[in-house]
């Protein structure tokens, strides 16, 4: 396995997110990690990438412990975390935000751009926005940059927290097209998505965390027809999705 996650416990000061989790991710592999909000979805990500050392349990990518690595080591090991909100860097223009994104590589200037080129050729739209400054995309612009921009760091794990928030349904569906991409072309991905139905359509295989345990696991096609999967999850999700105001 590429990445394996082992007795993961994490604590936001006295309050413990996650329960000694257990969780693999194998090369080449979407992994989708599923869960209402607050179930330590995002608490997971944060902890593989550093962002948030763990209490106790351990991570490990590719056979080597993340154990004491700060981010930006992480990052140089070929993990990229996209975090849900994008983060498009402000005052900088699209172009800008890509060439940032290879900056923990210390790459030749003629290898930024050969690899400018490959993440444009996934998210076309970016070239004609090449010049215009990224926080005044739209949000499925936005998401696209973010994406790509975490490409740019030529990762072996890409980590994508809830690429599908806020955006229209037509982009979501190119979002999620663009992510099997990703995989197909070899990228691991590990997915953080509340569109459970989406998720697991593209996901090889899935986990479920409620309230920061692993409650259902196994392969993506048979969550998405399990019974308990659909009223738990499946059905919560829609309903919830339905009911959600409208912005003005």
């Amino acid at each position: 396995m590429l990445l394996e996650l082992r007795d993961l416990v994490t604590r936001y000061g006295a309050v413990e997110a996650l329960h000694g989790i257990a969780l693999d991710v194998g090369a080449a592999e979407i992994v989708a990690l599923l869960g209402a909000n607050g179930a330590g979805k995002s608490t997971t990500l944060k902890t593989i990438s550093r962002v948030i050392a763990p209490a106790s349990g351990t991570v490990t990518f590719d056979g080597r412990s993340l154990d004491g690595l700060t981010p930006e080591d992480v990052v140089a090991l070929g993990i990229a975390h996209v975090p849900e909100g994008r983060r498009i860097f402000p005052g900088l223009t699209v172009l800008d935000n890509l060439r940032l994104g290879a900056t923990p590589r210390r790459a030749t200037r003629a290898e930024i751009d050969r690899d400018l080129d490959a993440v444009i050729e996934l998210f076309p739209k970016l070239r004609t926005l090449a010049t215009k400054l990224g926080w005044t995309l739209s949000g499925g612009e936005q998401q696209m940059l973010a994406i790509a921009r975490g490409l740019m760091a030529k990762p072996r794990l890409l980590l994508l927290d809830e690429p599908s928030l806020g955006l229209a349904p037509l982009i979501v569906t190119g979002v999620m097209e663009t992510i099997a991409r990703i995989a197909r072309e070899g990228t691991t991905v590990l997915l953080v998505e509340q569109n459970a139905h989406l998720a697991l359509q593209i996901a090889n295989r899935a986990y479920v965390l409620e309230t920061g345990r692993v409650a259902l696991s196994g392969p993506a096609s048979d969550l998405l027809t399990s019974d308990e999967m659909r009223r738990a999850y499946l059905g919560s999700a829609v309903r919830t999705r339905h009911a959600e105001p409208t912005s003005p």
